[in-house]
């Protein structure tokens, strides 16, 4: 898998929601966090990618 660096600039209100998703235990911090959602939305672009 070939690395890839993603920079975010995130505004307080966004930053809060990330920290309240981390404290319902879906990811241990915010890089998880950020990492899973990338690839929760490469599955979905490869799934609808397949249909088409």
């Amino acid at each position: 898998m070939m690395g890839r660096t993603v920079t975010l600039k995130l505004n307080q209100q966004q930053l809060e929601l990330l920290d309240r998703t981390i404290a319902k235990g879906v990811a241990p911090d915010r890089v998880a966090l950020v990492r899973l959602a990338l690839r929760e939305l490469a599955a979905k672009r490869a799934t609808a990618g397949a249909r088409s």
